[in-house]
């Protein structure tokens, strides 16, 4: 079925907006003049080792091809990133607060249990009392995009998809046996598809770490503190505070795996955009986000973060009691991430493979 012509004007003013968006995200992260940094990365294909421009690399990486051989040195969104363990794309935070919940001394069988009756069934029963449960009859567009992202991620297990009424751009997953996506209204309404696919990964990327599992735990933990252990009673509010801390690593790996199921710097920066200024269209300067201005606020946060003074103290007092990092932190870590980070590795294949997974 043909398009609209007001559908086909619409997309052709996104991929307007798309592409000078990367042209001024590439300008400010590598200025001219600055030189252009490089990266050795093994092709997939012959193992020739290939040095290559790390801008042209995060940018436009479908054009980097092998010296050698002339394959595509780096996956496409096409290709998944089969076996793709979680480990490797932890972020630091997340990966030492894991390996602590992971130390706790508890009996599997119980901890099973407990688990599966705080987290699975509580969250199913209130979804399907709540939310619009969807398939290939209800929602298949929603359907095919979220398995787009699983497959991109090689996530093994099929999650139950809900759609829930919200006036707040909002996803969320939970689970430990049975996974759960629910996708707020508003995301559906806000939203392109390479964008939900970004937001999609992200949740993933809580599935793919265990996060609902130890988040499931934490929460067990901390609710028992009040009555039962009165040593974990004394601490459990700078336990929630560590908690916390931990939610908020967990989220920056999320948005790493959300980046590599969409595999576009400058997608995942526009979602993190909108969650900070709303839906833009971009058509008009009253409704245009500028990435190179707000990039420079991203660094002028992080600046005032990594200081010693009151504004370093304030700052992080700020995120003290938050779920989430701030937009601006969020943002960073992935520009750092991919410029500084093991990215570029993973997009060519060199990743850390899973164990076989017994759900």
């Amino acid at each position: 079925m043909a398009q609209a012509p007001q559908e086909e004007a619409q997309e052709e003013a996104q991929e307007e907006l798309q592409d000078e968006l990367q042209d001024e995200l590439r300008t400010v992260l590598w200025p001219e003049g600055d030189g252009t940094p490089t990266r050795v990365v093994s092709c997939r294909h012959c193992g020739l080792k290939n040095r290559i421009p790390v801008p042209d690399a995060v940018m436009t990486p479908e054009r980097i091809d092998c010296g050698g051989c002339s394959g595509a040195l780096f996956l496409t969104r096409e290709e998944p990133f089969e076996g793709l363990s979680a480990d490797a794309y932890l972020h630091g935070a997340d990966r030492r607060s894991l390996n602590v919940l992971r130390s706790v001394p508890v009996v599997p069988g119980l901890l099973h249990s407990v688990l599966r009756y705080a987290g699975d069934r509580p969250a199913q029963l209130m979804f399907l009392s709540e939310a619009i449960r969807c398939d290939e009859e209800q929602f298949p567009e929603l359907v095919a995009l979220v398995d787009l992202a699983r497959k991109r991620l090689d996530f093994p297990v099929k999650p139950t998809v809900y759609l829930g009424e919200s006036p707040h751009m909002n996803a969320l997953t939970t689970g430990v046996e049975e996974p759960v996506v629910v996708v707020r209204s508003s995301l559906l309404d806000q939203m392109a598809d390479d964008e939900l696919v970004a937001i999609l990964g992200h949740e993933f990327g809580h599935l793919h770490a265990s996060h609902p599992l130890y988040r499931t735990m934490a929460s067990v933990l901390l609710r028992s503190g009040g009555t039962a252990w009165q040593p974990l009673r004394l601490v459990s509010l700078p336990l929630h505070r560590v908690f916390l801390r931990w939610g908020r690593a967990a989220e920056l790996t999320a948005d790493r795996a959300g980046l590599l199921a969409c595999r576009s710097l400058v997608t995942s920066i526009r979602v993190l955009l909108t969650f900070a200024g709303g839906n833009r269209p971009g058509t008009t300067d009253r409704t245009k986000i500028r990435m190179e201005p707000f990039i420079r606020q991203c660094r002028e946060l992080a600046k005032i973060e990594s200081g010693q003074g009151l504004d370093g103290m304030l700052a992080e007092q700020l995120s003290m009691d938050r779920t989430h990092p701030h937009v601006a932190r969020r943002v960073m870590h992935l520009i750092n991430w991919v410029r500084y980070g093991n990215y570029l590795n993973i997009l060519s294949g060199d990743y850390r493979r899973r164990r076989p997974r017994t759900y």
